[in-house]
């Protein structure tokens, strides 16, 4: 009885030193899936992708991009959000906020699922109204979580290609320009807490997000109405930037030059391009998401899967080798509902061990009336060919 259980004792210290040298359940909850999300790339193209060239260069190489294997992970973390949608274990809403966007590589931060970034820019508009006198603070607070400077940078650039990609005269990407200009102008010099009113943010979050409901409800680009309530809200916004926020905008609106009104010719191609409604989506989450995404996924069964999935990239494996490294293998039962084809006499030929497919497929399954279905093969191939030589007597003659 003694030695029973200073073995159970015992097995039990011993296992759980193993699991944590093993790093068995790094990743037990989604609270820990949020925080350790940044090193999940990086654990999978250790673990999972190959290395290429030597030790030394490829240490250098991953120090030089530390985003290295995010675009091969992303493939496979969307295809595994997809699975769990298709299983309806998960809602639209809820795959929106996991899943990492297809057009990543536009903005000059890695784009992460919307879940991690999740209620941050209105956490950092709240930041930029408190903020009265120095930039230093407000940038010293936004880089405190590193998720909330990723998603101001993101919602920046994904909001300026969008525009620039509605505006179809010259003159209206001036007024964008201009704009743009004295921002990035005022960051550099420290004065942006002083040169704009950041109290009035809200307000022109909110068109944006009335601009970015438009566009994603519009279907048509030929549609003279919806072009016009996108005009119309364009303005809004420039005149609320330029007098609103701004303190010295007033000018940037009026060119003696222009023809006609501001953003009255727009360019609504890309309405039906499936990656810039993609990116619209995305953007209005940032804007409009103000609770915190930590219970998502809600079902208990998703959960489990992902924290399983995150999990298993840091357990402790050896490395992928590369494919021409690896031994050839093949399977000769076929995938569900696969037509496999072979002559009577792939059939008939043996390999090295003397054994043939028929061989094998009567060895396999018994009783079988599998020679009713090689006389019919047989019949077929013969009057094919019976058919063949008819017809190429004809065109000889």
């Amino acid at each position: 009885m003694d030695t029973q259980i200073w073995y159970a004792i015992f097995s039990t210290i011993c296992g759980g030193v193993n699991g944590a040298f093993s790093r068995l359940g790094e990743i037990r909850t989604l609270g820990m899936l949020r925080s350790r999300f940044e090193a999940i790339p990086t654990a999978f193209g250790k673990h999972l992708v190959p290395g290429h060239g030597s030790q030394p260069k490829r240490r250098e190489r991953e120090k030089e991009d530390k985003n290295l294997h995010i675009d091969k992970f992303s493939d496979i973390w969307n295809a595994f959000i997809i699975s769990l949608r298709d299983e309806d274990l998960i809602n639209n809403r809820e795959r929106d906020l996991l899943i990492v966007p297809s057009s990543a590589g536009d903005t000059s931060v890695f784009q992460w699922p919307p879940f991690l970034l999740a209620s941050k820019i209105p956490m950092a508009l709240d930041m930029a109204k408190s903020v009265k006198k120095r930039d230093e603070e407000l940038r010293k607070r936004i880089n405190q979580d590193p998720y909330t400077f990723y998603a101001v940078i993101e919602c920046y650039e994904t909001l300026l290609n969008i525009l620039y990609s509605l505006m179809a005269e010259t003159s209206d990407k001036k007024v964008v320009d201009r704009i743009r200009e004295s921002l990035e102008d005022s960051i550099e010099r420290q004065s942006l807490v002083r040169e704009f009113r950041l109290d009035e943010l809200p307000q022109l979050s909110a068109k944006f997000d009335k601009l970015l409901t438009l566009l994603l409800k519009t279907e048509e680009e030929h549609d003279t109405t919806i072009k016009t309530q996108i005009a119309n809200l364009l303005q809004d916004t420039m005149e609320i930037i330029t007098q609103d926020i701004m303190k010295n905008g007033q000018g940037i609106l009026k060119d003696e030059n222009r023809d006609n009104q501001l953003f009255a010719n727009l360019n609504l191609d890309s309405i039906k391009d499936e990656a810039w409604r993609e990116k619209c989506v995305r953007l209005q989450l940032l804007l409009t998401t103000k609770e915190s995404a930590i219970y998502v996924p809600t079902n208990l069964e998703a959960r489990r899967r992902i924290t399983f999935f995150a999990n298993s990239l840091f357990m402790k494996m050896p490395r992928a080798p590369q494919v021409r490294s690896m031994m050839s293998f093949s399977v000769l039962t076929p995938y569900f509902k696969e037509e496999v084809l072979f002559s009577t006499e792939d059939l008939h030929k043996k390999n090295e061990d003397g054994i043939s497919i028929l061989f094998y497929l009567r060895k396999i399954y018994p009783g079988t009336p599998i020679f009713i279905y090689l006389t019919i093969v047989n019949v077929n191939y013969l009057l094919l060919s019976a058919n063949a030589h008819h017809e190429l007597l004809h065109a000889n003659r």
